[in-house]
């Protein structure tokens, strides 16, 4: 006698706004451990602890690594998202890393 065999259980993926809640709760974390508290980039009109979030190296579409992100307040956020190129004369990702990579703990 022949038993069917059971479909297996599809994994559910995890839905971008998902995953981004959940790395954002882990960066929180890893950048207070690290001491990392006010703004990042420091451009003119930066609003050092007050409106805070993360700046990621690349687009959110082409995003592949969360965690590659820096603490910046949303004035130099903006600036760097939308006229980088004009204000440092490097591209947004190449900026954002070079943050990453002089910070002396990392997170």
């Amino acid at each position: 006698m022949i038993f069917p065999v059971p479909k297996p259980v599809k994994r559910k993926k995890e839905s971008k706004i998902s995953e981004w809640n959940r790395v954002r709760k882990e960066l929180i974390k890893d950048f207070d451990k690290a001491g990392i508290t006010s703004c990042e980039i420091k451009l003119p009109l930066c609003l050092k602890r007050y409106m805070l979030g993360f700046a990621h190296t690349k687009k959110r579409r082409n995003v592949t690594d969360l965690k590659r992100a820096v603490l910046a307040c949303e004035n130099c956020h903006t600036i760097v998202e939308y006229s980088c190129k004009a204000n440092t004369g490097k591209t947004m990702e190449e900026f954002l890393e070079l943050i990453i990579n002089a910070r002396k703990i990392q997170p």
